[in-house]
């Protein structure tokens, strides 16, 4: 399999920029798909989930962000690659137009913390990671994320 680095980094720019930051809930649908091998697998945080596919990546993670967020931007502070891995860390922003991971519509410009990875296959995402800084988006909408889950605690029964 491929291991160039130079490649491998200008397609998960890419993808980071068109998936996340993109033009809308459903535009650029080419666009992103042109960096995703038809058999990715994209493994989100919780609240996200796992993704098989195009279909799944664009259903269940991409257009629900992209129609929750209006005005989105992106501040990358790390990115590198090595062979053809790469990673990024940075922050997304955006106004908190619509419902996302449950959470009602604020209004308010939301930052969220990522740490994203990707590993490139032959000039395509075959595999992509994702870890979003859900806690403090909590905290932006004054709502104490570890408060909630411990009352919510699952009965585990034996």
């Amino acid at each position: 399999k491929s291991q160039d680095a130079a490649t491998a980094q200008k397609v998960a720019k890419a993808a980071l920029h068109d998936d996340w930051i993109g033009s809308g809930a459903g535009a650029g649908t080419r666009q992103w798909r042109s960096h995703w091998h038809s058999n990715l697998t994209f493994y989100g945080p919780g609240g996200i989930g796992r993704a098989h596919g195009t279909e799944q990546y664009r259903q269940h993670v991409v257009e629900p962000f992209r129609a929750a967020f209006d005005d989105r931007s992106l501040d990358t502070k790390i990115f590198g690659c090595e062979g053809n891995y790469c990673g990024a860390f940075g922050e997304l922003s955006g106004r908190h137009v619509r419902p996302w991971l449950g959470l009602e519509a604020s209004g308010k410009i939301l930052a969220i913390r990522f740490a994203i990875q990707w590993r490139v296959v032959d000039g395509l995402v075959q595999e992509g990671w994702a870890l979003f800084d859900i806690p403090a988006v909590f905290k932006q909408l004054d709502l104490d994320f570890f408060a909630m889950a411990a009352a919510a605690r699952p009965q585990i029964h034996s």
